[in-house]
């Protein structure tokens, strides 16, 4: 595998053993400014269509968590399939290209979710809920091994998405749409995806308009999987964006509450895509932000 999984053992606010696991779902590399702009809005989209260069090959995080309320699968990464000529044709002329010269993926079958799901003897009839954190297809191909598991959605990020591409959804895809109308800390806006209210679904727009994240909080350490807020914790500690948002003001915003969460919490913190994600994790080490 490209990047090896990890995992690790925490305690539960209720003093139960919970389990961490972080796979990658393959890898995938983007132009540079795609990565990190110095502009923003259609500029930026422009500067990195005109880019010619590519990142390094990074992983695509998918987070399994044994919790003692059951077992949860946040996002479902991609599949193999996305390697196949003309993946995307069915998504029009636009997505075809865009998504074939902007982007490139290297999935084995055996990195798929399911396979993953094997390996750490977790049977999918078993998972209790799959939490996806916004609709793009890096964070729900893999849904095709899940057609029996109850699927969680923000109902916002369901109707006004951004960036998605629903002829790649299988066909029996209705996820339950939940509401956000809860808070948590400096999150407005949250739904608790557990009865001991220690995992939660919070909003934190800017990369979609409704994009979210998944915070659990556990005795040792608050872990945060922030899918795609950001692609690395530098860029969010040093106020840097990546080349395309619904809304940089919105990412702005969002950013400002997740500095001030982790300068106020020890919180190890996930974004989909940074291969020393997994190193944070397995050493619990927490971001630092300044005075």
């Amino acid at each position: 595998m490209m990047f090896e999984p990890v995992s690790k053992v925490l305690t539960s606010v209720s003093g139960q053993p919970v389990k961490v696991h972080l796979v990658s779902t393959g890898g995938v590399i983007v132009k540079t400014k795609f990565r990190e702009a110095k502009r923003t809005g259609v500029i930026a989209m422009i500067e990195f269509m005109l880019d010619k260069k590519f990142t390094e090959w990074m992983p695509i995080w998918v987070m399994v968590i044994e919790h003692p309320e059951g077992i949860f699968v946040i996002d479902t990464g991609e599949n193999s399939n996305v390697n196949d000529p003309g993946y995307f044709k069915s998504s029009g002329w636009f997505a075809n290209w865009f998504d074939t010269t902007q982007f490139k993926f290297k999935v084995n079958r055996e990195e798929e979710i399911d396979q993953q799901l094997h390996s750490l003897h977790i049977p999918i009839e078993k998972i209790k809920s799959v939490i996806l954190t916004h609709l793009h297809l890096d964070h729900i191909d893999g849904l095709r091994y899940f057609p029996q598991t109850s699927i969680l959605v923000n109902r916002a990020e369901w109707k006004k998405p951004f960036g998605d591409l629903p002829k790649l959804y299988p066909q029996w895809f209705q996820p339950t749409l939940v509401d956000l109308d809860k808070s948590f800390d400096v999150f407005e806006e949250a739904f608790y995806l557990t009865e001991s209210k220690d995992m939660v679904l919070v909003r934190t727009p800017g990369h979609t308009w409704h994009h979210c994240s998944v915070i659990l909080k556990t005795n040792e350490t608050f872990v945060f999987f922030g899918a795609d807020i950001c692609y690395s914790q530098q860029q969010l500690i040093n106020d840097k964006y990546s080349g395309t948002n619904a809304s940089h003001k919105l990412a702005k915003d969002t950013y400002s509450k997740v500095r001030s969460f982790c300068k106020n919490n020890k919180v190890v913190f996930i974004p989909s895509h940074e291969a020393s994600a997994a190193d944070r994790l397995n050493n619990l080490q927490p971001v630092v932000i300044g005075a």
